[in-house]
């Protein structure tokens, strides 16, 4: 009698990497959904930080809003004043990554970079960007001053948002974080 060593046939095999490639397939979108909802709550826990810093500012400065230059590579620029990022600098710690969002992926054109983009986080210095009514308008004033303040509607005043809808198509729901006049973070098509 010959023993012979029994292999998979290729019909076996193929049967396996068919299922494989099946699980993969169903796995593949959620893994994608897990990964914008993760970056989605980090960006949000960022804005949470930054808006942390902001009271403090607000509260060194008599609650009076800051003059800041909403778009730092605007040429010419809207302004003169400080970025955000540079306005709050004394209130953080670290390198400033709470000001990159990791959603922040989209590429502007940029002669400067290797390959041709950067991010708005590598363009701006934030993956956020301060209101510009805030920045202009306002600037100076005590953010009880603001109308929607004064309306008593702090929950709609952004202060903060992100810079592009990271997070979904534009126009959608939680395509982009905000950060509120009464500091809470969320999104405009949220608030009622």
């Amino acid at each position: 009698r010959c023993v012979r060593n029994r292999g998979f046939t290729l019909i076996e095999l193929l049967v396996v990497v068919g299922i494989i490639a099946l699980l993969v397939g169903i796995l593949m979108p959620v893994l994608t959904t897990v990964r914008r909802s993760s970056y989605r709550t980090t960006c949000r826990a960022h804005l949470r930080d930054i808006g942390a810093q902001f009271q403090m500012y607000l509260t060194d400065s008599k609650n009076r809003l800051p003059r800041v230059n909403p778009i730092p590579s605007l040429k010419p620029p809207l302004n003169d004043a400080p970025s955000i990022v540079e306005l709050l600098k004394p209130y953080h710690r670290g390198e400033g990554k709470v000001f990159r969002c990791p959603a922040d992926r989209i590429t502007l054109p940029s002669a400067a970079a290797p390959a041709g983009y950067v991010t708005y986080f590598e363009r701006e210095g934030t993956s956020y960007m301060y209101n510009e009514n805030l920045a202009t308008r306002y600037a100076g004033m005590q953010i009880n001053d603001t109308r929607l303040y004064q309306e008593r509607k702090q929950s709609l005043l952004p202060i903060l948002s992100d810079f592009e809808s990271f997070h979904g198509p534009k126009g959608t729901n939680g395509s982009m974080n905000h950060l509120f006049a009464d500091m809470h973070v969320g999104d405009l098509l949220d608030v009622n």
